[in-house]
């Protein structure tokens, strides 16, 4: 190599380290049962709000939209094309707080879904063998949703997950064991989401539940007690760094929504309910990104 060569390759170096020429996407996931599916109409979301198109999104076969498996821009996800989840509103807030950040959702829900067994992880990576059905789909979710983004020529980066799930292990039917055993099997969970996907220091954002008692629900105090003992702030032998809980009790439910189809529905959060939970969600993560 001579001279000129030698430094032609000198300040290319450079220019690299100085300016990595990357195309950097922050990925954010999106897991849990019916109120994260969403149970939010779309007809009813206010004339105000507007969802932010830059952000993508990639979701599950579960989610009844159009095209599953494809990146697309922001869009509702949920059961039916009528209704949504918190993707709307916490794609756009997440925006809106880190305009200068490319920004992209995978989301996987399925209603009724309960963590002890649905959900389960398994041991680690390689215990695939006891991987609940929700876990599995959400696993392919996820790696299909990251690969597509690769082979798109972006560099993804996980920087948190949000869930919205608890109501399927706090059932009667489910056994109060598996209740009690919420916050210890929610600790593992999200210890093995950040292993599965390589992103250790990973943001967990989730969610009480239930916010009205219920007699179905037989298992509430338990779940509510272990969601509350995981988060990081909780001073609680379960406490998990970049774990956190938000509070949801005062978001407004089905019951309370005009003209809804569901006017006994104290379980599920309605459309304005849903939109201030993405941006709860949101809130925390800026909080603690």
């Amino acid at each position: 190599m001579d001279k000129c060569q030698f430094l032609l390759c000198f300040f290319v170096g450079c220019y690299s380290l100085v300016f990595p020429q990357t195309n950097e996407i922050d990925v954010y996931l999106i897991g849990g049962q019916s109120n994260a599916t969403g149970q939010g109409y779309m007809v009813n979301i206010p004339s105000d709000f507007s969802v932010n198109s830059e952000v993508l999104l990639f979701h599950s076969h579960l989610m009844k939209g159009e095209m599953p498996y494809v990146w697309r821009p922001l869009h509702q996800a949920s059961e039916s094309t009528d209704r949504f989840g918190v993707e709307l509103s916490l794609g756009t807030k997440l925006k809106e707080f880190f305009p200068d950040k490319k920004m992209a959702l995978i989301k996987h829900a399925y209603s009724g879904s309960n963590l002890f067994e649905d959900w389960n992880p398994g041991e680690n990576i390689k215990d695939t063998i006891a991987y609940g059905i929700q876990f599995k789909h959400f696993v392919k979710t996820v790696n299909k949703g990251l690969d597509d983004l690769r082979s798109q020529g972006f560099v993804p980066k996980i920087k948190g997950m949000v869930w919205q799930q608890g109501e399927g292990d706090a059932r009667e039917d489910s056994g109060i064991e598996n209740s009690k055993n919420y916050g210890k099997n929610l600790r593992h969970f999200i210890k093995r989401v950040r292993k599965q996907f390589g992103a250790k220091a990973m943001l967990f954002i989730y969610g009480y539940v239930i916010p009205v008692p219920q007699k179905v629900y037989a298992g509430r105090e338990e779940v509510r007690s272990g969601q509350r003992y995981v988060d990081q702030d909780s001073g609680r032998p379960l406490a998990l760094k970049n774990a956190f809980v938000v509070s949801t009790d005062d978001l407004p439910i089905r019951a309370d929504e005009p003209h809804s189809p569901y006017p006994n529905d104290k379980i599920h959060f309605n459309t304005y309910g849903i939109l201030e939970l993405g941006n709860r969600f949101a809130e925390k993560i800026k909080e603690h990104q």
